[in-house]
């Protein structure tokens, strides 16, 4: 419909400016639905983030191949952690792998963290005794 032809509806802008202002609008509501799509997975990662945690290997369990998973431990020290296990018996604390050949206190405390806290396994086991009403 144009202007010219139809008296009673009267044009407030030009043609060419209502054409921009479609265009415009159009982009507006594309751009707003994508930033609302994005904004809802952004939140959603996060409530739950993920967290990552450091590997740990038992000491008196593990095999070589998971030794040599700790940081400065190669496969002949592996072997020799093994053997002094296998020879001394199980390891009480994380200063009994010192009794191992090529291991000292810097080595210990760089694998610390990749150890699982080490249980006697020998203590004994103590009963709780419930009294009867």
């Amino acid at each position: 419909m144009n202007a010219e032809t139809n008296k009673s509806l009267p044009s407030l802008l030009h043609p060419a400016i209502q054409n921009a202002t479609r265009a415009l609008s159009l982009v507006a509501i594309v751009g707003l639905a994508l930033y609302s799509g994005w904004a809802a997975r952004s939140r959603h990662h996060d409530e739950s983030p993920i967290t990552l945690h450091p590997f740990q290997v038992d000491l008196n369990r593990a095999a070589v191949h998971e030794l040599m998973l700790l940081p400065g431990v190669g496969p002949r020290t592996a072997e020799r952690i093994l053997e002094d296990r296998q020879t001394n018996g199980p390891f009480l604390s994380l200063d009994d792998l010192q009794r191992v050949p090529g291991i000292g206190p810097k080595t210990i405390q760089e694998i610390a963290p990749h150890c699982l806290p080490i249980v006697e396994t020998n203590a004994p086991h103590q009963e709780t005794l419930f009294a009867e009403r």
